[in-house]
């Protein structure tokens, strides 16, 4: 019993096998996409939430509310920053998925290439290249947030 769905690539033709891999390349980017398109909403969402609540800080309000707005200023942090690693984690994942998916197609591909078939993913630039925003946009808020953290502990 193997861990993969992936069949047997001598039991498919060259090019059914060509589409398996790439359809499954495509699904995990399009997973990346979404994953990527959420944690670009939420951050949004976040660092909105966050400055309305540091300009609303004013002496002289209630009690309770201005407790709620510091309780604010330490809770979003942190939900910023578990939405950073989570979201990270996923993204990684994705990016696993697809570098395993290639790997296991290049075992075969030169069949591929004598039948005329395109690279599965593009070419190893194109690759390197595409992955640097989603798996660095997740670091560039993470360290964004840990800089507000470490800022807002002296207030």
């Amino acid at each position: 019993m193997t861990d993969t769905l992936i069949p047997d690539p001598l039991l498919l033709a060259p090019a059914d096998y060509y589409r398996l891999i790439r359809s499954q390349i495509e699904h995990e980017d399009n997973l990346i996409s979404q994953r990527l398109s959420w944690f670009v909403a939420s951050q949004s969402f976040l660092f909105t939430a966050y400055a309305i609540v540091v300009s609303n800080i004013q002496p002289g309000k209630l009690a309770w509310v201005t407790g709620q707005q510091h309780l604010l200023l330490d809770v979003i942090p942190i939900v910023s920053i578990l939405t950073c690693v989570l979201v990270y984690a996923t993204i990684v994942a994705g990016v696993i998925a697809i570098v395993h998916l290639r790997r296991l197609y290049r075992t075969h591909a030169d069949v591929s290439a004598r039948a005329g078939f395109p690279p599965v993913q593009g070419h190893r630039r194109t690759q390197i290249f595409g992955q640097i925003g989603p798996l660095l946009l997740p670091l560039v808020f993470l360290a964004v947030w840990l800089a507000l953290v470490i800022q807002g502990t002296g207030r």
